[in-house]
């Protein structure tokens, strides 16, 4: 009766109020591994949406010749659901996805005032909610979520982590303990009520940074401005009012997720200014977490900061000056302490490639060239605050500057008002 019911809507259905796939592609974006979908009016009322040519790669749906369709299935709340992705036989065809009656009455559920307003209102709106895909291990298999459902499951409040912070786990473990996403920066978790929060510092040019007791967080979205109504930002922003529970883990080495514990917002998220994926400059929202229940991050091996610093060398090292000076400038304005099994002062890599590069090979204090070059063939320069970051210095362009090995020592040893107004000036630029 199901596929008697799919033919004659393909062939009879009011493609007047059906919008065309170039119209639906605002309506969708690909964000950290998954396909949202901006609800509308087909959602609500027609059991689909149509896929536009920019999303169709995700579904792989581009091989799809008019009139042939292909199973897949959604997974929301533990439950599966049968859909299929179509090629219509319209004069124009259509690349859509189609759902059952039994995933339609959980969308009219959870969003039972939408369903009203299309059915009183034939004007879109742009407070719909969001309709989040996730691929699964299982070809063809998406995981769904829906912006602002509740958890589905009554044990979400007694959910503990069975892992201890500082330690490292691996993909597949973590998406079995949060029942999550295998993608993406924020997973969420409606049986858990949870949001994971991962800070990957193997991709990102820009670095999320502990200062102090708080880490400071960049938000959901990687082309275009960031929304605090977009998605995962706004379950985020809202979790203190809403009760999400928040767990904080970083990435060092790729594929390897250290666990730090359970936080929860500190404060309001603020803007920032960084350049996207794309290298266009956008603005970004940081959100101050702290940890639950503890004063401090966990203590941590030397050797991963080390491989983290020796990451974000390498991807800072790739980008053209003009770029370079403008995400040290954004960097977050203060130094981090972080404490590893011996305590050390994590230096913003950023800020210190960019002073190294501003040198250009040659000492700022003295002038004269770099006495060797590293193992990377780049002259040796050392980085040296003015103000320490032990003193309440920051970790800025207007406070690091690049000196050969003799004098740095003499500025650690003697720390000569002279010197310091010869390195002020030069940092201050034309």
């Amino acid at each position: 009766m199901y596929e008697i019911e799919d033919i004659i809507n393909s062939s009879e259905e009011d493609s007047s109020d059906v919008p065309d796939e170039e119209a639906d592609d605002l309506s969708w974006a690909v964000e950290d591994g998954a396909a949202i979908k901006k609800t509308d009016r087909p959602v609500f009322l027609y059991r689909e949406t149509v896929i536009p040519p920019t999303i169709r790669e995700f579904f792989a749906a581009d091989g799809l010749g008019p009139g042939q369709k292909r199973r897949i299935v959604l997974w929301h709340g533990g439950n599966r659901f049968d859909a299929f992705i179509e090629k219509t036989v319209h004069a124009s065809p259509r690349t859509r996805m189609r759902w059952k009656p039994d995933f339609a009455a959980v969308l009219r559920k959870e969003y039972p005032q939408w369903l009203e307003f299309f059915n009183k209102i034939r004007a879109e709106s742009a407070d719909t909610p969001s309709i989040q895909f996730t691929r699964r291990q299982e070809p063809d298999h998406y995981t769904v979520e829906l912006e602002g459902a509740p958890s589905q499951d009554a044990a979400a409040t007694d959910f503990e982590v069975p892992v201890q912070p500082g330690d490292t786990i691996d993909n597949d473990t973590l998406k079995a303990i949060f029942r999550c996403s295998p993608q993406g920066a924020i997973r969420r978790s409606h049986g858990t009520n949870s949001l994971v929060l991962i800070s990957d510092h193997t991709k990102s040019a820009y670095e999320d940074k502990w200062i102090g007791k708080i880490f400071h967080y960049t938000g959901m979205g990687v082309t275009g401005e960031q929304s605090l109504s977009f998605q995962q930002n706004k379950t985020l922003a809202e979790s203190r009012e809403s009760g999400v529970r928040l767990w904080l883990f970083e990435v060092f080495e790729e594929g390897r997720y250290v666990y730090i514990g359970e936080v929860e917002l500190t404060d309001h998220p603020y803007r920032s200014r960084q350049p996207d994926s794309e290298k266009n400059i956008r603005d970004v929202y940081i959100f101050p977490l702290k940890l639950k229940g503890h004063n401090r991050p966990p203590l941590l091996k030397k050797t991963l900061l080390e491989t983290k610093e020796e990451t974000v060398r390498k991807k800072a090292h790739k980008l053209p000056l003009d770029e370079l000076e403008f995400v040290a400038k954004y960097a977050l304005k203060e130094g981090g302490r972080r404490e590893v099994v011996s305590e050390v002062f994590e230096h913003d890599q950023i800020v210190s490639e960019y002073a190294k590069r501003r040198a250009a090979g040659t000492c700022q204090l003295c002038g004269a060239p770099a006495p060797f070059s590293d193992r990377h063939g780049d002259p040796f320069l050392e980085i040296h605050h003015l103000v320490p970051l032990a003193e309440g210095g920051t970790d800025t362009v207007e406070n690091v500057a690049a000196l050969c090995p003799n004098c740095h020592r003499r500025m650690h040893v003697l720390d000569l008002p002279a010197d310091v107004a010869v390195l002020r000036k030069k940092l201050a630029g034309p």
